[in-house]
């Protein structure tokens, strides 16, 4: 039976702050239970030789790379099983990218990836 993790997005805490030079910063607050089992995961897998900004950089890059294969994997199933509609899609993305608009709204804070 595989386990469920329900995240909470809406009650985190992340500040974004564009820097000079094509830069960010990224400040992400977390409570006491988090806090605590972020370090007991650090210290069990971080390796010695690697400084801990590193590390944080290297889990959330890995993170990314992560959504990413999965929103791919999700697009190139869905052109299989959809060809038509995807077509239209992709013209129609086209379309909008030629007129200069984005046709891009988003409400909220809750991501979903549904499977």
């Amino acid at each position: 039976m595989a386990e469920t993790i329900k995240l909470d997005v809406d009650s985190w805490k992340i500040k974004q702050v564009e820097r000079s030079k094509g830069r960010m910063k990224l400040q992400i607050k977390l409570n006491k239970v988090e806090t605590e089992s972020f370090k007991v995961f650090s210290e069990t897998v971080k390796p010695e030789e690697v400084s801990q900004d590193d590390f944080v950089k290297s889990i959330f890059l890995t993170g990314i790379e992560a959504m990413n294969q999965k929103i791919m994997s999700m697009v190139e199933e869905y052109a299989q099983k959809n060809p038509d509609d995807f077509k239209a899609q992709l013209v129609e993305m086209q379309d909008m990218e030629a007129s200069g608009t984005s046709g891009v709204e988003v409400k909220g804070s809750n991501l979903e990836i549904v499977e």
